[in-house]
Order: structure tokens, then C-alpha cells, then sequence
């Protein structure tokens, strides 16, 4: 993995993608109802995995189709500390 330098627009906008999707994710994880059958795979570490991989998948694609509109504003404040402008 390179490290990511915030001084091209097109990397601020990936970054604020990654953290939108990685924040669509978690609202998905959190919104499952905890069911003692063991996620929407059923039990196990398995049923785990996929429950995971499904959050991680749906959040992609909602940041991709738009997303939660975050990302506009996560890039703004990326760019914006990168510049040393104060929060």
C-alpha cells in the first residue's frame, strides 16, 4: 500500500470516498438486527464473514451511486487540512 500524500485532488477524492464507504458500512453493521439465528448467513464464522463482506460490498456501492453525501464534505476538510487551513 502507498502512502497517501493529500496534495492531488484525485487522492483527497478517493480518500473521502474510502471513509464515506467505510462509514456507509458501519451504518449497515449497525442497522442489522442481532438475531440469535447468527446473521443474515446464518451461524458461525462463516455466516460472520459473509455478514462483513456484504456490509463492506453495499457500502461500496452506495458511496458509488452517490452515496450518503458525505463524501463532498470529507473532501473539502481533507484538502482543507492539508493546506493548513484551520478546522
Amino acid at each position: 500500500m502507498e502512502p497517501v500524500t493529500l496534495s492531488h485532488a484525485p487522492q483527497t477524492r478517493q480518500l473521502a470516498r474510502q471513509l464515506e464507504t467505510s462509514f456507509a458500512a458501519e451504518l449497515l453493521r449497525a442497522a442489522r438486527p442481532q438475531q440469535k439465528a447468527g446473521g443474515l448467513a446464518g451461524r458461525g464464522a462463516g455466516g460472520d464473514a459473509f455478514d462483513s463482506f456484504m456490509d463492506e460490498a453495499l457500502g461500496a456501492a452506495m458511496a458509488a451511486r452517490g452515496g450518503l453525501g458525505l463524501a463532498p464534505a470529507l473532501e473539502k476538510a481533507i484538502a482543507g487540512r492539508s493546506q493548513g487551513v484551520p478546522r
